[in-house]
């Protein structure tokens, strides 16, 4: 759990911030496993779905840890099948990124097995409703993951919202000591450092966007050699979390009120606003494309658009928002 984290966070990210309250609207609940922090579109089966990593984060509370899959045609709901999984493995996920690599299609996850201590990106085969254990990557450099992203040659980025995992004071003074880290199928390696709270990370067509819950900015690189190169800010939004693209523009989820998300932490009777984000890599521009007080969805992460729709997840409760695009 990370809420010493987010406790030192919200310190640092209370300012007075203008919520877009004009765009609150009235949406579709959608239940889920606890915690659907972040999500991804998966086509591969014939029929859209939408891949969603659950984990109950709220101390106290029964161990959950799943990929749920959520059918929007038929609003089905069903957990995925995990196979070959190592002994012993402690499933509690996070950032999630799907990635088709020639015949196949793989599942990255963000992994955090909190009683032993460590941290990890675990690959699975996607084959229909299995999932297919194929590796664990530890290394020094992935110190503290939230979000991973793929490319189709087999290689990865993984976002480190702190060098050390754990440490308070990285996030209290903004120390910017943060790394991106490039698995090359073998070894890791520095990509891009020099960041404060580091959080969703993407990329297509060459380019890798990354996004910071503190230094609230979402920027563009060129990425060659597993490197991220030109750093360009591309949007200035406050506790930005996960980047998704819809269509040639990037959804960013934010967090506006990180107060307000601390007592949410601790209650989910404490509503927390949740806000996405629309920005045109190209123009920069940038603009509210949903927006909630929390009273129906508190800590909104991720925002995944689909069939006209946008699909929002929270951090901690175990709900999905869907809104009429």
């Amino acid at each position: 759990m990370r809420i010493l984290f987010a406790f030192v966070l919200s310190f640092l990210l209370s300012g007075c911030v203008t919520l877009p309250k004009r765009y609150q609207t009235k949406d579709e609940i959608i239940a889920t496993g606890p915690g659907p922090e972040d999500m991804v579109l998966d086509t591969s089966t014939g029929t859209a779905r939408i891949l969603i990593s659950c984990n109950e984060r709220r101390e106290g509370k029964p161990h959950y840890g799943e990929i749920n899959a959520y059918y929007p045609e038929s609003g089905k709901m069903e957990i995925l099948k995990r196979l070959n999984e190592p002994v012993g493995l402690d499933f509690q996920p996070h950032g999630i990124d799907l990635v088709p690599m020639k015949d196949s299609l793989i599942l990255l996850v963000v992994n955090h097995e909190h009683e032993i201590k460590v941290n990890s990106i675990l690959r699975y085969k996607v084959e229909g409703n299995n999932l297919y254990f194929l590796c664990k990557i530890v290394d020094p450099l992935i110190s503290s993951p939230n979000a991973v992203t793929g490319f189709t040659d087999g290689t990865i980025l993984v976002s480190n919202d702190a060098k050390k995992a754990g440490n308070i004071w990285e996030p209290l003074f903004k120390l910017k000591r943060a790394q991106i880290i490039y698995w090359n199928g073998n070894t890791c390696s520095v990509a891009s450092q020099k960041y404060c709270y580091s959080n969703g990370i993407t990329n297509r067509n060459g380019k890798v966007y990354l996004a910071s819950t503190l230094q609230n900015k979402v920027w563009q690189f060129d990425f060659t050699d597993g490197k991220m190169l030109n750093r360009e800010v591309i949007a200035k939004v406050k506790g930005a979390d996960n980047l998704r693209f819809d269509g040639e523009d990037i959804l960013v989820a934010c967090h506006l009120r990180l107060i307000a998300f601390l007592k949410h932490v601790k209650d989910a009777a404490n509503y927390s606003p949740s806000t996405v984000y629309s920005i045109n890599p190209t123009t920069k521009k940038c603009e509210v494309v949903y927006y909630d007080s929390g009273e129906q969805l508190s800590g909104g992460a991720t925002g995944l658009a689909h069939n006209g729709y946008l699909y929002v997840g929270g951090v901690f409760d175990a709900k999905i928002a869907r809104k009429k695009r």
